[in-house]
């Protein structure tokens, strides 16, 4: 009788182990979604770091509704790998330096698919140029309001000594709290920074008032 019942337990424990085999045996998804976020064609730089600026997939007909993060980098791209399908692309409610809006961009994936993803930023950075002057960095750039319900909280000129530029990672700033729709031009010394550091990139940001998420230059300039 004890045998029997060692057996049994045996025979269980076989069946579990290959029904949980089972279950990872699932293929990995091997298609890929690569796109940009855009506003009038051009890239949105984010602040790119610990995946704070995301969209978000859907895909209808099945029963579990649950939503695929996309995180957007620094340049305003993003990718994904997935299973081939339909989906939707949405903006997430609170998240990243733009208006949530309703409206879907729907993607068919079947192998690849790459994508522009429109969005209304709050405000706009344009025509941004860098340059050193001796030991002080000038950075002048273009600031345009989109939505006249927000205010900028500060223009900022970061430098940080690795290519992650934001207003979580830098080494040195100035900041502005001029209230400005139009030409700005930003300058500070470095010279600290540059007899210490063996690298540094600079990036403009915009802090928008009431908004977690600022806009950034989509190009990270490397001054040294």
């Amino acid at each position: 009788m004890k045998r029997i019942r060692i057996y049994i337990i045996l025979v269980v424990a076989f069946c579990s182990l290959l029904s949980a085999c089972g279950l990872d045996n699932y293929d990995a998804p091997e298609a890929r979604l690569t796109g940009r976020v855009t506003y009038n064609g051009n890239p949105v730089g984010v602040r790119g770091s610990n995946e704070s600026v995301r969209l978000q997939l859907w895909q209808d007909g099945f029963p579990l509704k649950t939503p695929i993060d996309v995180f957007v980098t620094q340049d305003g791209s993003f990718s994904s790998s997935l299973f081939n399908g339909t989906y939707k692309l949405v903006t997430v409610s609170g998240n990243g330096p733009w208006a949530h809006t309703s409206d879907t961009l729907v993607v068919n994936i079947s192998g690849q698919a790459q994508v522009d993803f429109p969005v209304q930023p709050y405000f706009a950075l344009s025509d941004i140029q860098y340059e050193l002057q001796g030991t002080e960095l000038v950075a002048t750039c273009r600031v345009a309001q989109l939505d006249a319900s927000k205010t900028l909280e500060e223009i900022n000129l970061l430098i940080n000594d690795t290519q992650f530029v934001d207003l979580g990672h830098f080494i040195a700033r100035e900041a502005s709290t001029s209230m400005v729709d139009g030409q700005v031009t930003l300058r500070f010394d470095i010279a600290d920074e540059l007899s210490s550091s063996s690298a540094i990139f600079a990036r403009v940001g915009l802090k928008i008032n009431g908004i977690t998420e600022a806009v950034y230059d989509s190009q990270i300039e490397k001054i040294k």
